[in-house]
C-alpha cells in the first residue's frame, strides 16, 4: 500500500498537471490558502479531503493510489509493446540508453547530435512510454529500477543480439584496456546457481563503478561489458558426449 507521503506527493503532481492551484483547493474545501498549504506540508489530509481534491481535478482516489504505487515500485522490465516502440526508432533507443546511464540533459546536447528541442521531444516520448518522468528543468526521474533488465527474448534483446553483440565480438580483445574470459565446465545445478549469483554481484559492482565515475574530471570514453551464463554444450563437441543432456540450442 502506498504511504501517505506518496499519496500527498501524487496529489501535488496531479494538481500541477491539471492546472489547479492551492487557491482552487482552498475554495473547494472552504478553507484559507494558508490552511491548505499547511495541510499539504504536514500531510494532514483526511480521506474525505483527499476525495474532495480528487473530484476537483477530475480523478478518483484509485487512480491516485495506482500512480503512487507505480512510482514506489519501479519496474524491473518494460512490456513487449514498450520495447517494440523503442527499437522502432534508433534515436529513441539511443536516448533510452542515455537516460538509463543517467546522462544529464546538458550532456546529451553537448556530447551528441541532438538539438535541445530534439532531445526534449525524445524525453517527452519516453515520458509517455512511462520509461521516465520528465521533471522541471529537463531533469529525468527513471521509472525503472537500478537492476532493470531487458525482457528475455524480447524486442530489445533480439536487437542487441542481432546488431550490438555481432559488432562487439567481431574483433579480438587485444587492447591494453580490453579483457576477454571464456570458461566452462560440467557443474551441478547448485554450482550453476552460485555462479549466477556471483555474476549478478559482479554486474552490480561494475554498474556502481560506472555511476561513481560520473563525477570524475578525466576524459571518458564509451565502454561495455558482457556477463552471460547458460547450461550449454558446444554443438561441435556434442558428438563426443556419451550422455548428452544440454545442447547449444538452449
Amino acid at each position: 500500500m502506498a504511504q501517505k507521503s506518496q499519496i500527498v506527493a501524487e496529489l501535488k503532481r496531479a494538481l500541477r498537471a491539471s492546472g489547479h492551484t492551492y487557491t482552487d483547493v482552498a475554495r473547494s474545501l472552504d478553507l484559507s490558502v494558508a490552511s491548505v498549504k499547511r495541510l499539504f506540508s504536514t500531510e494532514d489530509l483526511s480521506l474525505h479531503r483527499v476525495d474532495q481534491i480528487c473530484e476537483l481535478i477530475g480523478l478518483d482516489l484509485r487512480e491516485i493510489l495506482n500512480r503512487a504505487l507505480d512510482r514506489a515500485e519501479p519496474a524491473n522490465q518494460l512490456t513487449a509493446a514498450q520495447e517494440s516502440e523503442l527499437i522502432s526508432d534508433p534515436k529513441l533507443l539511443f536516448m533510452t540508453w542515455l537516460v538509463l546511464i543517467r546522462t544529464p540533459f546538458e550532456e546529451m546536447v553537448k556530447e551528441y547530435k541532438f538539438t535541445e528541442r530534439e532531445a526534449l521531444q525524445f524525453l517527452i516520448r519516453l515520458d509517455r512510454l512511462k520509461v521516465i518522468e520528465l521533471q522541471p528543468g529537463n531533469r529525468v526521474r527513471l521509472l525503472v529500477s537500478r537492476h532493470f533488465s531487458w525482457r528475455p527474448g524480447g524486442p530489445v534483446q533480439k536487437y542487441i543480439h542481432q546488431k550490438l553483440l555481432r559488432e562487439f565480438f567481431a574483433s579480438a580483445f587485444a587492447g591494453p584496456l580490453e579483457e576477454f574470459f571464456f570458461h566452462g565446465g560440467r557443474v551441478s545445478d547448485d554450482a550453476l546457481g552460485q555462479i549466477k549469483r556471483a555474476l549478478r554481484a559482479a554486474s552490480r559492482e561494475c554498474a556502481e563503478i560506472i555511476e561513481r565515475d560520473r563525477s570524475t574530471t578525466q576524459p571518458r570514453n564509451g565502454a561495455a561489458f558482457v556477463l552471460a551464463l547458460r547450461p550449454w554444450n558446444y554443438s561441435g563437441f556434442a558428438e563426443f558426449d556419451r550422455n548428452p543432456r544440454n545442447s547449444s540450442s538452449q
